[in-house]
């Protein structure tokens, strides 16, 4: 009986708790724009901001959407039908890309490589990146034309080639640098040749 009693008393401690809790989170809740005020207290992240922390960086799901919306366009420009099926892809693939965007430019952000204006222009010059080499404007009969690419780049009429430079220089080249030194540091020994060859 007293066992029973001691329950009861304590039962009425742990729901005046929850009660205050509750009153609380809607409270402040509501004054932080309906946050949920529990994840606040724990460092969750606001969905409504943030879909994803990748390595501690936040990814808003304008970002996400955008890169979704940019892969069904180049579905639908492909004359592809737009279905459930091709959504969920373009959603895999547009996580896949964010996802490998970010983790390259933290590490080159951690390796501190950089690029020079000379790299830039030599780079424009001697191998200009997919998106330009694919550009219809510098296409001969359906063929990348390099001499119609480097009139264009030789003569510019105004500063069409910003943009492009300044890609160049904070993303693509030292994305560029990164992958070149991972490759160069993987060396194959003849024992892995031997191994793979037993295999």
């Amino acid at each position: 009986m007293a066992l029973m009693t001691s329950i009861r008393e304590r039962m009425q401690i742990v729901l005046w708790a929850l009660l205050i809790l509750f009153l609380l989170s809607m409270t402040i809740g509501g004054l932080v724009g309906g946050a949920n005020i529990i994840d606040q207290l724990f460092g969750k992240v606001n969905p409504q901001t943030t879909i994803a922390s990748i390595n501690g960086q936040h990814i808003s799901p304008d970002r996400f959407n955008n890169i979704v919306n940019q892969q069904l366009q180049n579905a639908r420009s492909g004359g592809k039908t737009i279905s459930d099926l091709q959504i969920q892809r373009a959603r895999k693939t547009a996580w896949d890309n964010l996802l490998q965007d970010v983790l390259v430019a933290q590490e080159v952000e951690k390796l501190k490589i950089t690029a020079s204006n000379e790299e830039v222009m030599w780079h424009l010059e001697n191998n200009p990146p997919p998106f330009l080499t694919q550009n219809p404007n510098f296409k001969t009969d359906d063929v990348f034309d390099m001499n119609k690419y480097r009139q264009a780049l030789n003569n510019p009429q105004g500063d069409e080639w910003a943009p492009t430079e300044l890609f160049m220089k904070n993303t693509y080249i030292p994305n560029y640098k990164l992958q070149k030194m991972i490759d160069e540091s993987i060396i194959i020994t003849p024992n892995d040749l031997k191994v793979e060859f037993i295999k």
